[in-house]
């Protein structure tokens, strides 16, 4: 199954924008197979082989039915994830790179429902920097006025 999505991003004001995902039929193809199984069948060359590979991707996947055009995509496979999921499922989960509560609650013992209700560092930071863009943005519009 692939997952077909958008992510817009502006940098002034800094926003993300997600679109629905459009979920389709795909499969992965066997690192050990996948080459041969497409070049048999005269899908990919060994120009694209040789791309896929400088880009450190390791295999290929498909959307479709590879005997109808079907859309090809090099691809990587992640240990990590898997990894982190296997090692403690719970962990991962509604967390991001940024959040520093996860080691204190472990720490004191929590084994609770979690309700995140205050930022991570990481968000605070992000927030201080936009508002001092904002203010920056301000002065330089009210400079701009009483020049005039």
């Amino acid at each position: 199954m692939a997952f077909d999505q958008r992510v817009f991003v502006s940098f002034n004001p800094f926003n993300v924008y997600v679109s629905q995902a459009d979920v389709k039929p795909a499969c992965v193809l066997r690192q050990s197979n996948a080459v041969n199984v497409l070049q048999d069948r005269k899908l990919i060359n060994d120009k694209e082989v040789r791309e896929c590979k400088s880009n450190v991707m390791n295999t290929w996947a498909y959307v479709g039915d590879l005997s109808d055009r079907p859309q090809l995509s090099c691809v990587y496979k992640s240990e990590d994830a898997q990894n982190e999921f296997l090692s403690n499922p719970k962990l991962g989960i509604g967390e991001d790179v940024y959040d520093d509560d996860i080691k204190r609650e472990m720490a004191a013992g929590a084994n609770t429902k979690r309700v995140k209700n205050k930022q991570s560092e990481g968000q605070r930071e992000v927030g201080k920097r936009n508002k001092k863009e904002a203010k920056a943005e301000e002065e330089a519009r009210q400079n701009t006025v009483v020049d005039m």
